[in-house]
C-alpha cells in the first residue's frame, strides 16, 4: 500500500481512481511572465550575428550552387571568432557532419581558403545514424560531453533524414514530427544546428524563401532561422543574393560574390565606398603616405594582422587577392598606387605610394 501511495504521489495520481489528481489548470503548467527568472529571459543567443541563432536553422539553395562551400566558411569564421559575411560571430568549436564528401574534398577546399580552418572544427564523412534513428541524442550527448561545441552543421539534410514512419500523418505533419525534437534538444542545449539543404525544382519562380526549400512548409515552419543563397544568373557565375530570415532578429539580404581562387563567398562591391568594407584596403588608405614620397613598405603579415586583429599563415594570399581586385578602383578614386610582392630584409610585402 505503502508503494502505491508513494507511486501515485510521484505521477500525482489519484490511488483509488488512478486519474491524475492535478488541476486542470495546473495539468497545463502555465506560468506568469512577472514570476520569470532573469536566465528565462536571456534573448535567444547568436552564434551568428542576426543570422544562426541557437535552434534550427536551414541554409537552402540551387543544386551546385556552392553551399558547401559557404558552409564551411562559416564553420572556420566561427570556431576563430572571426567575421562571416560582415556579420560579428561568437567563438565556439564546430562539429560538421560532412555527409556527401570526403576527406580530399573538404580538403582541398580548406587549403585554398584564406582563412585557416583549426583544429577546433571537427569534421566527420560518417552518414551511419540518420535523424529518424537517434542522430538527434547522439548530437545531445556530443554537446554533454564536449561543451565547447555549439554550432553543428549537417551537410545535407537528405542525407541525414533517414526513413520517416509517418503513421497516418500527411507530408506537413511528418516533416514537423521529425524535426520538432531536433529544434527542441537545440534549444534546450543552447546550440546551433545549421541543415544544408536543396531548393525545390521550379524555386526560382518564387519570391517567398520559405516556399524555395525542398519538402513541405513543415520544414520551414519548424526552423529559427532560414537562409537561402538564390543564384543571380547563371550557376557558374559566381553571383548570388543570400537572403536570411531569423525567428528573433530583423532580416536581411546581401549581395554575395564567389572568389574561384580562395573558394570563398564574398560581400559584393556594388559602389565606391564599398571599397572600404574590404579591411586590406580600408588599411592601405589609412597608412597611405604622403604624396611625392618613394612610397611605404609593409611586409604581408603586418597588413593582414593590421587589417583583421589577427595572424594567419596565407596573408600574403589574402593581401594580394584584395590589391589585384581593388587596383584600378585604387588608383582612380585615391591616387593611391600599390604594387604587390616587393622584398624588403628578407620579408615580402607590398609599397604604397601617393601619386596624386
Amino acid at each position: 500500500m505503502y508503494r502505491l501511495l508513494k507511486r501515485c504521489d510521484e505521477q500525482h495520481l489519484d490511488w483509488r481512481t488512478g486519474k491524475s489528481s492535478k488541476s486542470a489548470f495546473d495539468s497545463f503548467g502555465f506560468y506568469s511572465l512577472p514570476d520569470l527568472t532573469d536566465e528565462e529571459r536571456t534573448p535567444p543567443e547568436f552564434i551568428v550575428e542576426n543570422m544562426i541563432p541557437t535552434g534550427m536553422t536551414f541554409l537552402s539553395g540551387a543544386p551546385k550552387l556552392r553551399k558547401s562551400f559557404l558552409a564551411l566558411q562559416m564553420a572556420a569564421a566561427v570556431a576563430t571568432g572571426s567575421v562571416f559575411l560582415g556579420h560579428k560571430t561568437m567563438q565556439c568549436s564546430v562539429a560538421y557532419l560532412d555527409l556527401e564528401g570526403s576527406k580530399s574534398r573538404i580538403s582541398t577546399r580548406a587549403d585554398r581558403m584564406r582563412l585557416t580552418v583549426p583544429r577546433n572544427v571537427y569534421i566527420t564523412n560518417d552518414s551511419g545514424t540518420k535523424i529518424s534513428d537517434g542522430l538527434t541524442e547522439r548530437i545531445r550527448e556530443l554537446h554533454h560531453q564536449k561543451p565547447d561545441i555549439r554550432l553543428v552543421i549537417i551537410d545535407t539534410f537528405s542525407r541525414a533524414r533517414g526513413t520517416v514512419k509517418s503513421t497516418g500523418a500527411n507530408a506537413y505533419d511528418a516533416d514537423v514530427q521529425l524535426l520538432e525534437p531536433v529544434q527542441r534538444m537545440a534549444m534546450d542545449e543552447k546550440i546551433a544546428v545549421v541543415f544544408v539543404h536543396h531548393d525545390k525544382k521550379g524555386a526560382g519562380f518564387s519570391s517567398d524563401v520559405f516556399e524555395r526549400l525542398s519538402g513541405t512548409m513543415g520544414i520551414s515552419g519548424s526552423a529559427d532561422s532560414v537562409l537561402n543563397l538564390i543564384s543571380d544568373g547563371k550557376r557558374f557565375d559566381g553571383k548570388a543574393t543570400l537572403e536570411f530570415t531569423p525567428r528573433d532578429a530583423k532580416g536581411g539580404e546581401m549581395k554575395l560574390a564567389f572568389n574561384e581562387n580562395f573558394c570563398e563567398w564574398e560581400l559584393e562591391i556594388t559602389n565606391p565606398d564599398a571599397l572600404l568594407n574590404d579591411s586590406v584596403i580600408r588599411w592601405i588608405l589609412e597608412h597611405t603616405p604622403s604624396k611625392n614620397t618613394g612610397g611605404d613598405f609593409y611586409d604581408y603579415d603586418t597588413v593582414f594582422r593590421g587589417a583583421y586583429n589577427r595572424p594567419t599563415e596565407k596573408a600574403g594570399d589574402a593581401v594580394r587577392a584584395a590589391v589585384i581586385k581593388h587596383r584600378s578602383e585604387l588608383f582612380s578614386q585615391y591616387g593611391v598606387a600599390v604594387q604587390t610582392g616587393v622584398k624588403s630584409n628578407s620579408a615580402r610585402g607590398i609599397r604604397i605610394v601617393k601619386v596624386f
